[in-house]
């Protein structure tokens, strides 16, 4: 079976316990306007150009037979509408700024990889991590790679927001060693406006999860104004510790950097002022969830 990724991370610290190979599936049924990964959130072909690594030489431009790409200031810029995916800018591109972030992969070549890295993931008790967008959103390539990984003797792990039918999570749960939960805002109005979705579902998932007795670690992207209020932080804590107070929370401090990604997608990020929160404010904000 093939699924669609769009990135693979090799030694991995921050995906579960351990070195992990951390494989990002591409597709989200979620919105987050804060989203780090938005080269993740849609299904099928796609391509970007890395500001940074642009030297303005033109050559893509020249290159593209639909005239998908034109100077908009000062920088190459992707019109999507003609853009039929031909590689030619990115074969021809010197800098390798032109990229496609998108990719057809099967359960084998992927079990192959990280195997491979056994002896990193074994000694420090790492393994893989199944990441996104929304490792859900492909449920039976999700768990035929999960199995493939299982029967290799590979430690699984995903990091979900758990926004699927309970159906998905009852398919994959017996090939999964560890959760990662992101739950980002517990009031519902609230999660809807800046996700795009109710988190009612999310919410009966993580009681599911939690009565089948899994490891899980819930994780909050702390997002200035939005998810990184007291108010917030309190009432998840309240909430997972009304399912199992044993489930340890994490916050998870803003990356000021995820803006970039919107310019190289020709996207407007939300918010390009947000900078991360100094160490005092997040040791305040992470008292709130460890209290």
């Amino acid at each position: 079976m093939t699924g669609e990724i769009f990135d693979i991370k090799h030694f991995a610290v921050h995906d579960g316990p351990g070195i992990r190979t951390t494989i990002f599936l591409k597709g989200c049924p979620l919105h987050c306007v804060w989203c780090h990964n938005p080269e993740g959130m849609r299904r099928g072909k796609d391509l970007w150009v890395k500001r940074e690594a642009c030297i303005h030489c033109e050559t893509c431009i020249h290159t593209c037979p639909k005239q998908a790409l034109r100077m908009k200031d000062g920088e190459v810029s992707i019109d999507r509408s003609l853009c039929d995916f031909c590689n030619k800018c990115v074969e021809k591109c010197p800098a390798r700024a032109m990229q496609r972030i998108d990719r057809q992969a099967e359960v084998k070549e992927l079990v192959d990889l990280v195997t491979r890295e056994e002896i990193f993931t074994r000694v420090s008790g790492g393994g893989v991590t199944i990441s996104g967008g929304e490792p859900l959103y492909q449920p039976e390539f999700l768990k035929e790679l999960l199995q493939g990984m299982k029967q290799a003797g590979v430690p699984t792990c995903i990091e979900t927001s758990m926004f699927a039918k309970q159906e998905v999570l009852e398919s994959i749960a017996p090939y999964v060693d560890q959760f990662l939960v992101d739950i980002k805002i517990l009031d519902e109005e609230t999660h809807k406006k800046y996700t795009g979705v109710s988190n009612q579902q999310i919410l009966s998932n993580f009681r599911y999860l939690a009565g089948l007795g899994k490891p899980i670690l819930v994780r909050i992207p702390l997002i200035p104004g939005i998810t990184a209020t007291e108010e917030n932080l309190r009432a998840i804590r309240a909430f997972v510790d009304s399912v199992n107070p044993e489930i340890p929370i994490e916050v998870l401090n803003f990356n000021s950097f995820a803006g970039s990604k919107y310019r190289f997608l020709d996207q407007k990020y939300f918010n390009d002022e947000l900078r991360a929160f100094p160490r005092e404010e997040l040791e305040q904000l992470r008292s709130c969830v460890e209290e």
